[in-house]
C-alpha cells in the first residue's frame, strides 16, 4: 500500500508523539514495574474503590481473560489486591494497596513529563482542537457512533501505550 504525503506525514507525526511517552514509560516501569497504560488502569480502580473484578473489567472495556491478566500484573507489582467478597463468596473483589494509592498520588509525574509540557505549551484553542481530533479518531472504533466512553478512552490509551512501550525490535 502506497501512502499519500499527508498520510505519511500524519503517521510520522503520530509515531514521534508516541515516542515522547518513552521516558515516562521508563520511569513508571522503574518505579512501579508497570506501563503507562497500567497506571491509568490503577487510576480507574482508585476512582471505583473496591469492586468486583468483573465490574473493573467492564469499566475498562476489557474481556474477562484480559482483566484477569491485568489484575495479575498489577497484583505482582504490589499495586492491587484481590479479596473475597464478604457478601458473596463466589465474587472476588479487587482494591488498591497502599502502594497502589501512593502510585495514583504521583500525578505530578504526568503533569511534569515532557509530553505534558509540550501539550500544555499549546494555546488553549490548539489543545481543544487536538483533543477533538483525537476523540474523533477514537470514535472511529465505536459501532454505534456514540463516541468513546471514559472507560473506553482509558482502555484505548492503555492499549496504545502498551504498543508504544514495546521496543521497535519486537514490533
Amino acid at each position: 500500500m502506497s501512502l499519500s504525503p499527508p498520510q505519511r506525514r500524519v503517521l510520522r507525526a503520530f509515531l514521534l508523539v508516541v515516542d515522547l511517552t518513552e521516558p515516562l514509560q521508563s520511569e513508571l516501569a522503574e518505579s512501579h514495574r508497570i506501563s503507562l497504560g497500567d497506571m491509568f488502569a490503577v487510576r480507574v480502580l482508585a476512582r471505583l474503590g473496591e469492586v468486583p473484578v468483573s465490574r473493573y473489567g467492564a469499566e475498562l472495556g476489557l474481556a474477562r481473560s484480559t482483566i484477569t491478566n491485568l489484575v495479575d500484573r498489577l497484583e505482582r507489582a504490589g499495586l492491587v489486591a484481590r479479596v473475597a467478597s464478604p457478601d458473596d463468596r463466589r465474587v472476588t473483589l479487587v482494591r488498591l494497596t497502599v502502594a497502589g494509592q501512593e502510585a495514583t498520588e504521583s500525578v505530578a509525574r504526568f503533569s511534569e513529563s515532557d509530553v505534558a509540557r509540550r501539550l500544555f505549551a499549546l494555546d488553549e484553542s490548539d489543545q481543544l482542537a487536538l483533543a477533538e481530533i483525537l476523540e474523533r479518531v477514537l470514535e472511529g472504533d465505536e459501532p454505534d457512533g456514540t463516541g468513546p466512553s471514559d472507560a473506553a478512552g482509558e482502555s484505548a490509551l492503555a492499549s496504545a501505550t502498551a504498543v508504544a512501550a514495546t521496543p521497535e525490535s519486537a514490533r
